[in-house]
């Protein structure tokens, strides 16, 4: 529930549950903020310090002072404010400025909901469109498949048709096509069969495949999307940022293969035994095997099943390096298999996006270029790769030093990632 604050109104929407631990609880669906009612409740609100300029003493003296004409006051008044004293013209116009921007913001919450937009994109809206997000979206319905993610087409489309916009609309097709690779990449995949897009969108929209294959040369135009024709002679359709990003991935690793293999340790085998002796463990000659092509490649696979023994080649990989004052770095897509990973090696795991010191990524998706911090390690260690998606792999590809050590553990049957997968 984002742009809560202290003393707002809420209109809070959804069902009460039974929590088998935690007892009734109220599990919110949508809500709606609402202007207080009361002069008590608008001056709880002022008083909350969420207009800059206005404390507890300072909304007191407006409700005192304009009484039942604050509201009015607030939406376009700043002249009035003056009476207030301490506020000059100029601070009461941003007061004034302030209050009618979270205004226009909560409308913008309420307006997206009937679209099925979450609350939490509410806030990507308001950040691309500002206080006149919901004119432009009147004007233009199709521009929130741009913005936002997991949104019902089929609403903005109705919308879109009510207003007048025509079936045939290039707006319309093109917005149709970026719906339908957007959701492909939701459910896992990099890009789609380009007949298969083409039919899937002309029941959509109930047009004819001539306008969409316009469409798909308009996107291409534009760089919105990219084809791609295969040996086979399949054409295949990605959305830019995607296609952009899978480029990357498979570049870095060949380079990463190919550069020269500066970490590698001397008499490899001779430091396997060495440490089967130190850790009173006798390595199965797969694991042993394991732990020398580590040795002799820069980028490796580990994979396996429970029980396979990945924990034990690891651990040994770390150790060896460590005692030749090489540095590893451990991490995984998630904060439970980051403290799992520790757990079972003794050494510090983090999550992918602290190791990066990046936040949350949906909201970045449609960016090529971007900027993480550089990883200083000379072998990387990913846990749980099956959950890392195409776009957490290309920010770490591009934080990798050539020369250093990556290698990639996971097991097939463990949970796939929630974005698009790349496959290596």
């Amino acid at each position: 529930m984002p742009f809560i604050n202290s003393g707002d109104t809420l209109k809070i929407i959804g069902n009460y549950v039974t929590h088998k631990e935690y007892g009734e609880q109220f599990k919110i669906e949508t809500f709606e903020k609402c202007l207080p009612e009361t002069l008590e409740g608008l001056e709880h609100y002022l008083a909350g310090g969420v207009i800059k300029g206005i404390g507890p003493a300072t909304a007191k003296k407006i409700i005192a002072t304009f009484q039942n004409e604050t509201l009015e006051v607030l939406r376009g008044n700043p002249q009035r404010l003056c009476q207030i004293r301490g506020i000059t013209y100029e601070r009461a116009e941003d007061i004034v400025n302030e209050f009618n921007e979270k205004w226009e913001l909560w409308q913008i919450v309420g307006f997206l909901e009937k679209f099925g937009i979450s609350t939490a994109n509410c806030k990507k809206v308001y950040t691309e469109l500002g206080v006149n997000a919901i004119d432009a979206i009147k004007q233009n319905p199709y521009i929130l498949v741009d913005i936002t993610y997991g949104v019902d087409f089929k609403k903005i489309d109705k919308m879109a048709l009510d207003i007048g916009i025509d079936v045939n609309s290039t707006k319309r097709i093109e917005s149709a096509i970026k719906y339908a690779l957007n959701l492909i990449s939701n459910n896992g995949h990099t890009c789609t069969l380009k007949q298969s897009l083409i039919s899937f969108v002309s029941e959509l929209l109930n047009v004819e495949k001539d306008n969409i294959e316009e469409g798909i040369i308009n996107l291409k135009a534009k760089k919105s999307i990219v084809e791609e024709t295969r040996e086979d002679e399949t054409t295949w359709l990605y959305l830019y940022p995607t296609y952009v990003a899978e480029e990357n991935i498979a570049e870095k690793l060949l380079r990463l293969q190919k550069a020269k293999n500066i970490k590698k340790i001397k008499n490899i085998k001779a430091e396997i035994l060495k440490q089967e002796k130190q850790i009173d463990i006798i390595l199965s000659e797969e694991q042993k095997e394991a732990i020398e092509l580590v040795n002799e490649n820069n980028v490796c696979v580990i994979t396996g099943g429970p029980g396979t023994g990945k924990t034990t080649i690891i651990k040994t990989i770390i150790d060896i390096f460590k005692l030749h004052k090489k540095k590893a770095v451990l991490c995984a897509p998630t904060g439970r298999a980051a403290k799992r990973m520790q757990e079972t090696t003794g050494e510090e795991a983090k999550t992918i996006h602290r190791l990066l010191e990046i936040g949350k990524l949906e909201e970045d998706r449609n960016r090529v270029e971007y900027e993480v911090a550089p990883i200083d390690a000379d072998v990387i260690i990913i846990d749980e790769m099956s959950m890392v998606d195409l776009y957490i792999m290309n920010y770490l590809m591009k934080a990798i030093y050539l020369g250093t050590k990556l290698i990639l553990v996971g097991d097939e049957n463990q949970l796939p990632s929630v974005g698009p997968r790349y496959d290596t």
